[in-house]
């Protein structure tokens, strides 16, 4: 026994001296390979940092390498930032005699916080090089390319007036909302000069009017938005963009409201920042907007659900994609819109609860969102806070006319009426396509859709392919159809003679169709 683990023993000192030279590297030569010779990190706005991107960095050689320097070109003063398999180096510049065993690979990791004035002039890029600096005197590179935006910023940690507070007061309540109150004039009235980048939540306060002109860009970071106070008003004056024969946008005058990253991967990923919050019972005009990837799209709400009034908000010719609960949440608004797109939300595009007062015209509401329980449409007559207390208010009237309510689920318009007090409950589609099939609603309560006292002229999708608008890619929020639908809709007299996209129209919902 003795003798066996002598001779364990010595197996093990061999195996383990016999490895030694695994560990025994020589210096690089200059045969590096590399997963990209330019890395681009995206737009970032001046003074914010980066995420993070990476390079690979492959030995294909038979040999265990030491490269002797891997460095920024503009060392010290370099903007970017780089780790080296988990290592900071020479303040995350500077990396000597970096290891790396034969047939095996490396990851460098790169970040950046520029300002506008450290890019070039004249394309606004700032650029820098990763050096890699081999035994033998060669060198190779790659470079690094970032695009630099100035903005101007809105957040709560910027100098501020003395009675600025950082925690928001409507109409003299506290609230637990971080962000800033808009007070000055270059603060109330936004312009496509720069792109203003939000920071917690912009208050327009009561007696303010927020301007916001056409081909304005906001970026809006997490947890961040815009709140309209009881008598304050939100004015979104987009115009028209001209646009190919494709739907593709040849120039921007639009206003558009997303999140701050601007990352590829980012560019439909529902819930990166709040929501509009208009609480107004002046009249907010929306027009020519784009609102994306926001938690809630438009928020249209009282101030106080106990003491009870109209929040109220126009919106016209605008699209809301991609939010992670709700495209418009009204609870007991009055909102009037025309040519109106909303695609793409976790509970509903469209929630119209607590009653209120409604008139969707030429809009199209779908819902491709992933589960079976979203809807595109959901009108209900109460609103239930956390506590599970109930507030019921009249839905004075509910007008969709010349509408469509479609998306990738069976049940796409759904009523929720409580009757445990009695409220009215008005509504009517006029030459609608509606998405619907349930054996258990078929022909029940407000779904007898030959009922003309609230449906007229309206189409009845039962399945995924009658009636299906089939849109030129639901999934990318391109949403005009592409077949004519005249034939599904007979011609009617359009309310509006153009179209979203500012098209002669004969077609129900907001595009007219485009044939591919």
């Amino acid at each position: 026994m003795r003798n066996s683990i002598i001779l364990l023993f010595f197996g093990l000192f061999i195996s383990i001296t016999s490895c030694r030279t695994d560990f025994e590297t020589v210096p690089s030569t200059g045969s590096l390979e590399f997963s990209k010779d330019t890395v681009y990190l995206d737009t970032v706005f001046t003074n914010i940092g980066s995420s993070t991107y990476q390079l690979k960095v492959y030995n294909r050689s038979n040999d265990d390498i030491r490269i002797p320097k891997i460095s920024l070109k503009n060392g010290a003063t370099s903007k970017y930032r780089i780790t080296v398999d988990g290592m900071t180096g020479n303040n995350n510049r500077s990396f000597e005699n970096v290891e790396l065993l034969a047939k095996d690979s490396l990851f460098i990791f790169i970040e950046t916080t520029a300002e506008i004035t450290d890019a070039n002039p004249t394309d606004f890029l700032y650029t820098d090089e990763i050096n890699f600096l081999h035994g033998n005197g060669d060198e190779q590179k790659v470079d690094l390319v970032t695009l630099i935006q100035d903005a101007i910023f809105i957040k709560p940690n910027r100098s501020l007036p003395d009675n600025i507070k950082e925690e928001l007061i409507l109409s003299g309540n506290q609230t637990s909302l971080v962000g800033h109150e808009l007070t000055t004039e270059s603060e109330l009235n936004w312009t496509s000069t720069k792109p203003y980048v939000v920071y917690g939540y912009a208050l327009v306060p009561n007696g303010k009017t927020l301007n916001v002109g056409a081909g304005t860009k906001v970026y809006f970071h997490a947890d961040s938005g815009i709140v309209v106070d009881k008598q304050g008003t939100l004015n979104v004056n987009g115009e028209l963009s001209t646009y190919d024969a494709e739907g593709n946008i040849l120039v921007d005058k639009e206003v558009r409201f997303e999140s701050d990253r601007l990352e590829p991967f980012f560019e439909d990923i529902p819930g990166q920042w709040g929501f509009v919050l208009i609480m107004s019972e002046a009249i907010s005009n929306i027009k020519h907007l784009t609102l994306k990837n926001a938690s809630i799209g438009l928020y249209v709400i009282p101030l106080d659900i106990d003491n009870f009034y109209e929040a109220k908000v126009n919106i016209n010719d605008s699209q809301i994609y991609n939010c992670s609960n709700l495209g418009i949440y009204s609870i007991g608004a009055k909102i009037d819109a025309n040519n109106v797109v909303i695609n793409n939300c976790g509970i509903a595009s469209l929630a119209c609860t607590c009653g209120g007062n409604y008139n969707f015209t030429h809009c199209t509401f779908n819902n491709n969102w992933n589960s079976t329980t979203q809807n595109s449409v959901l009108i209900s007559n109460y609103f239930e806070n956390d506590k599970g207390e109930r507030y019921y208010r009249d839905l004075s009237v509910a007008n969709f006319t010349n509408c469509i309510v479609y998306g990738s689920n069976q049940v796409e318009l759904q009523f929720d009426k409580k009757t445990d007090v009695e409220t009215l409950f008005n509504f009517y589609f006029k030459n609608c396509l509606i998405r619907f099939n349930s054996s258990q609603l078929n022909n029940t309560g407000f779904y007898q859709f030959n009922d003309t006292v609230h449906y007229e002229n309206c189409k009845i999708a039962t399945n995924s392919t009658q009636f299906n608008p089939e849109y030129n890619n639901e999934d990318t929020n391109k949403l005009w159809p592409t077949i004519d639908l005249d034939p599904i809709i007979p011609p009617f007299l359009p309310t509006t003679p153009f179209d979203i996209l500012g098209k002669a129209r004969t077609n129900i919902g907001a595009y007219q169709f485009i044939a591919e």
